[in-house]
């Protein structure tokens, strides 16, 4: 059992590397190499090895397989390859796939060569409640990610084709209205997902009477400004004088400011999430 998870977790970075050079493929549009279906099942692949890498793991440690900082990193690599997969699939192009995924190579790298991949057995100590809450505000991060990346590419290629420089570099990315979309649906996932975690973890909170826990916590605070935040971009097309320009610029602007402030969240002094 070690040993396959060992295995996988040398594989993966690998995985997501192979991927993300096969979407850039994509980006190079009628000049690049005919990749379709390795394109798509080679992502299959990947999701299905790391969740196989997941559950291999959860049996090692008797529980839950999300325990520490380089597992939650990979788990958010999972779930954005997920959030990705699925986005990519409902608007049919894989043109911004080779710079999400080459993200998250990068993040799975930095987990498997720095984190504990094969930890020894430990007693799980989460229950259903935490389990979900974890793994709601993951798949929200994730979502979130893919967000601000196309927001981020929105506003490249509307400053591009305005300054008339659209050409080979850009004209392979999806055009402004896909670019829209992808950036909208992730928000409404990470919306959706932020909606259940935040409140199962206010309920863990209080019920567990956890020191230090209060609605004027940073912690806290950022999660509901990022849920109104990001409420607001996934039902954008709805709110009058929010176009998807302003939206996408949102979007970028908000992926900016949780990265940072994921240093918040990590920074040893918060300590009631140790406690969940």
């Amino acid at each position: 059992m070690e040993a396959a998870l060992q295995a996988l977790s040398v594989t993966l970075p690998s995985l997501y590397l192979l991927c993300a050079i096969l979407h850039g493929m994509a980006f190079a549009g009628q000049r690049g190499a005919r990749t379709t279906l390795l394109r798509v099942w080679s992502l299959r692949a990947t999701i299905v090895l790391h969740a196989a890498w997941f559950l291999t793991r959860a049996s090692l440690v008797n529980g839950f397989p999300v325990i520490d900082l380089a597992s939650t990193a990979s788990c958010v690599v999972f779930a954005s390859a997920l959030v990705y997969g699925i986005l990519a699939r409902s608007v049919q192009h894989a043109g911004s796939g080779g710079i999400v995924l080459g993200m998250m190579f990068i993040a799975q790298w930095m987990a498997s060569a720095f984190g504990d991949m094969v930890p020894g057995p430990r007693p799980s100590a989460l229950g259903n409640p935490q389990v979900l809450h974890i793994t709601t505000m993951v798949l929200a991060l994730a979502a979130v990610i893919v967000s601000g990346v196309h927001g981020a590419l929105y506003m490249l290629l509307l400053k591009s084709m305005r300054k008339a420089e659209f050409g080979g570099r850009l004209s392979h990315l999806p055009d402004l209205e896909l670019l829209a979309r992808i950036m909208r649906g992730g928000a409404l996932i990470g919306f959706l997902c932020i909606t259940i975690g935040m409140n199962v973890g206010i309920y863990l909170a209080h019920r567990e009477q956890l020191p230090g826990f209060g609605y004027r916590r940073g912690e806290v605070l950022l999660t509901m400004l990022l849920w109104v935040h990001f409420g607001a971009i996934a039902f954008s097309r709805h709110i009058k004088g929010f176009n998807a320009r302003r939206a996408s610029l949102a979007a970028g602007l908000g992926l900016a400011v949780l990265l940072l402030s994921l240093l918040l969240i990590l920074f040893p002094a918060v300590v009631f999430h140790s406690r969940l």
